[in-house]
């Protein structure tokens, strides 16, 4: 079954994100290091860094990884490009305190890996006790208020059956507040996948109608050979539809501008990638990849998503696998931060991108990389990369009303450094380039 990612929204809705209940948003990251020095193995340390006045203390960090949530024991190499293990945040259980969702993969029987999804529950101290969700559960891919009673859900989304195999494609809802037995809660369902004629990979949410009501977008892959374009595929069927929070569950609303593709089998659509409200009208946005090399804002409304302001073209920019959602100005209206490719691929390159009344702006984007922020060296080996920007997040770790941006390093270059984060100081201008310093990954968290 594949799994799917949550993506990145906002870390403006503090209770969403605060751990232990200072008022301040924390941020979740799923960090990988070796040793400075040929031969080391990949470590894994999965924290959540605490926000307090004057900048986090690594050292007060939240460590996950061993304790609570064991690394895939499949990854010997490459994490970045293999750890299929899923995480984020949202107060499941209703006591002020932000819990934190992880699905990875465990060793199985006969040395294959299983999936298994458990929650850490947050708390004043820290992490306080961890829940196996029942095995039956389909795969969580994000928290939202989705029945509007004021308590968070959680999505859960089944894999498709492919074009193979039609059968229904579940979105099931386990409405909140969760409790720490493990018993299943009050459940509702959709079928997403049109009964097997629509393979959902990607769901978005947030309260795209501005309602107080969390609402989902989903959006089908197809192969470019798909049998099920051969056959008597039902008129309605729509690759991406934009599904409509209530009391009582989900409710379809129809296709969704610049999401859904057109007639033609192959005239696709935009994929979305993040959330967050650019534009500052109290209706969550969302950002999509457009074909392989262009970006483009899908803007919330009263009507629903993409039935407001018109779609908005961003421009050339390949949307990476890192992209984060946050304020970094603190001018109300939320920014992204994602890598992207240039042409020089081996020096990675972080575009941030700021919002504003009239949504994201490619003329208030700016780049950065290693040489923008006052570093050297170069990749160490000729063909590699230096994966400056290998991991992105956006959180107001100071306190300030802004938000830094956390910059992930391997330190792939000459002469070979520690893998760690940049953490860039927000301002009213984007990401500071001086302002800044760097924490090894290996010194997050309590020892």
């Amino acid at each position: 079954m594949p799994v799917f990612s949550p993506v990145p929204r906002s870390q403006g809705v503090v209770g969403h994100n605060d751990v232990n209940g200072d008022g301040h948003a924390d941020v979740l990251v799923n960090a990988w290091y070796k040793e400075p020095k040929a031969g080391s193995k990949w470590h894994n340390n999965r924290f959540v860094a605490l926000a307090a006045p004057g900048g986090p203390e690594p050292g007060a960090a939240f460590r996950l990884a061993e304790r609570y949530v064991p690394p895939d024991p499949r990854l010997t190499s490459a994490p970045t490009y293999h750890d299929l293990s899923t995480q984020f945040t949202g107060d499941l259980d209703d006591d002020g305190y932000a819990d934190v969702v992880v699905r990875n993969l465990l060793s199985g029987s006969g040395g294959r890996p299983t999936p298994v999804q458990r929650v850490v529950w947050g708390g004043p101290d820290g992490p306080a006790g961890v829940t196996e969700l029942p095995g039956d559960v389909l795969a969580a891919v994000a928290a939202g208020d989705f029945d509007g009673d004021g308590a968070l859900d959680l999505l859960t989304l089944a894999g498709s059956g492919g074009e193979t195999d039609l059968r229904p494609q579940p979105a099931t809802i386990l409405h909140g507040p969760l409790g720490r037995d493990g018993k299943t809660p009050r459940t509702t369902s959709v079928d997403v996948g049109y009964g097997g004629w629509a393979s959902v990979a990607r769901a978005v949410v947030g309260d795209f109608d501005g309602d107080g009501l969390d609402d989902l977008l989903t959006k089908a892959e197809y192969d470019e050979e798909d049998s099920r374009f051969e056959g008597d595929m039902p008129r309605d069927v729509v690759d991406s539809t934009f599904y409509r929070g209530t009391a009582e569950g989900l409710e379809p609303a129809g296709p969704v501008p610049g999401v859904t593709s057109g007639e033609a089998a192959l005239e696709y659509g935009a994929d979305p990638v993040a959330v967050g409200d650019f534009d500052g009208d109290g209706h969550d946005d969302v950002l999509a990849q457009l074909g392989f090399s262009e970006a483009v804002s899908v803007y919330g409304s009263d009507k629903g998503l993409g039935r407001g302001r018109p779609l908005g073209k961003l421009g050339r920019l390949q949307l990476g696998n890192a992209v984060a959602v946050g304020d970094i100005d603190g001018d109300g209206h939320d920014d992204i931060a994602t890598t992207s490719l240039r042409s020089d691929r081996r020096v990675g390159r972080v575009v941030v991108m700021l919002g504003g009344e009239d949504g994201l702006g490619k003329a208030r984007s700016v780049e950065l990389d290693r040489y923008a922020i006052g570093l050297k060296g170069s990749p160490q080996h000729a063909g590699d990369r230096d994966r400056f920007g290998w991991d992105l997040h956006l959180a107001d770790l100071d306190a300030d009303g802004r938000d830094e941006l956390l910059i992930g390093t391997f330190g792939f270059n000459k002469p070979r450094k520690d893998a760690g984060y940049w953490i860039l100081r927000g301002t009213q201008d984007g990401p500071s380039k001086t302002d800044r310093r760097f924490v090894r990954t290996k010194d997050f968290g309590r020892d």
